[in-house]
């Protein structure tokens, strides 16, 4: 059986920030052990990724159609074609790869067609961003690149991403997009410990979630943690990450702070969060911005 990837398109014009975006997702994946394909449209006329005057080069310009190098670290395939290769054949080339998901840059004309496909729109101004959503089809998952800093109103029905500062929700919706079941199942782990399917649970389970979506699931990638909330929420957290102590605050102050040996994650629950819910349901449904008042990743 042909095992295909799930596809993420990046669309933005140059200079707004993909690569960096790309990056971002391609590195935080990693850490939690999904198989990250890459695929960049080169628009440059002529260009090649072979080396003029190199064996494969010459064996390509003598007529080879495929020509294969291969090192001690790496295989590539040059497959040489008589004009632009198109969109769908290129993500047949992933297909049998062992990959978990493919992240397509530069594909703008062609993804921004795939109503399929889930899209990040990466912008560098705000007219950039208007031009850049009125071509883009859905599902439109977030904004990102240098546009965060100066978004407007008319766009928070998206969320609005700085992956320097608070990527954790970023990384946490494609993980959700990849494992649809896994936040759910990590839920009935710690109802059958907890004893009980509360909201406050739920809530320790969103943000051990955002956490491990900063810095993996390691159980010794953290070294404290601090709950200014209820003791149901530290027991929420402790499904993830049982290993380091969590400190529960007398005093309440709805916050959340992970850290790490080099970051920290902080959290800010939005004020009288419970009165928001009925059922744990909820809580595991709704958009992080529905339950976080603040997301800040400091290094």
């Amino acid at each position: 059986m042909i095992h295909s990837p799930r596809l993420i398109a990046f669309v933005g014009t140059s200079g707004s920030g993909k690569t960096t975006v790309m990056e971002f997702v391609t590195s935080a994946l990693t850490i939690l052990g999904f198989r990250v394909g890459i695929a960049k449209h080169i628009h440059a006329e002529g260009f090649t990724i072979d080396t003029e005057g190199k064996d494969t080069w010459r064996h390509a310009r003598a007529g080879a159609r495929v020509v294969i190098g291969v090192s001690p670290n790496e295989l590539a395939v040059i497959k040489k074609t008589t004009s632009e290769t198109e969109f769908q054949r290129m993500i047949g080339e992933f297909n049998g790869l062992d990959l978990d998901v493919a992240l397509l840059e530069g594909f703008s004309s062609a993804s921004r067609k795939w109503r399929g496909i889930p899209k990040i729109v990466v912008a560098k101004s705000r007219s950039d961003l208007a031009r850049t959503l009125a071509r883009t089809t859905p599902p439109i998952f977030a904004i990102s690149g240098l546009v965060v800093n100066n978004a407007t109103e008319h766009t928070s029905r998206l969320p609005i991403v700085n992956v320097m500062r608070d990527g954790p929700i970023l990384t946490s919706m494609i993980r959700r997009l990849l494992k649809p079941n896994e936040m759910s199942e990590t839920f009935r782990n710690a109802v059958a410990k907890h004893g009980d399917a509360c909201v406050g649970l739920a809530i320790g389970v969103r943000a051990a979630y955002l956490a491990s979506s900063a810095f993996g699931l390691d159980r010794h990638s953290l070294k404290a943690i601090e709950c200014g909330a209820k003791q149901c929420v530290a027991d929420g957290i402790k499904s993830t990450y049982a290993k380091p102590r969590i400190n529960v605050k007398d005093t309440r102050t709805d916050s959340i702070v992970f850290q790490s040996p080099t970051e920290q994650l902080s959290l800010k629950l939005i004020p009288k969060h419970k009165a928001k819910f009925t059922r744990a349901s909820q809580v595991l449904s709704v958009p992080d911005a529905k339950i976080f008042e603040s997301v800040e990743l400091s290094y």
